[in-house]
């Protein structure tokens, strides 16, 4: 899923911010995936070229930030950034974070504001990827069920 793959490199290009080093394989993947995004001639024509492509997605995420906790559609995404509809007004320069569930995992990148356009009555929203991002993993407890547990209830 293309989440993952943003995920893997964000997480590479930290450890690399951290001064940590890349293994052989992990300067490798970093390649594939830099190779994979590459920005289209487009791209490379516009005055503020990007670094990387995005790619079209259509994916449900939460926008959070100083007094913003709102849901928004994930349009465009790639290892530079995104694209938000449906979005508050978010600053240039304002930092937030993008959460994404998908299934058990709950990914989490760190964002800051580039660009803000009027999409009918909210934005449309650039937003410039920044750090390492984190992934959660879900855990559902089933109930506590043993012979304590009985013997106390049956006490009581």
């Amino acid at each position: 899923m293309l989440v993952e793959v943003v995920f893997q490199y964000r997480s590479l290009v930290g450890k690399c911010e951290l001064g940590v080093g890349l293994e052989w394989d992990e300067i490798e993947q970093m390649t594939v995936i830099e190779s994979a995004f590459e920005p289209t001639a487009d791209d490379r024509r516009m005055k503020l070229g990007r670094r990387f492509r995005r790619e079209s997605v259509k994916l449900t995420a939460m926008l959070r930030g100083d007094r913003i906790n709102d849901r928004v559609e994930l349009v465009e995404f790639g290892p530079g950034g995104a694209v938000v509809r449906n979005a508050p007004y978010v600053a240039r320069g304002e930092q937030v974070e993008l959460v994404i569930d998908d299934g058990d995992r709950s990914y989490r990148f760190r964002a800051k504001g580039i660009w803000l356009k009027d999409d009918n009555d909210d934005y449309r929203v650039g937003l410039e990827l920044l750090g390492m991002p984190v992934c959660l993993h879900k855990v559902s407890l089933s109930k506590h069920d043993d012979a304590l547990d009985k013997v106390i209830s049956a006490a009581a």
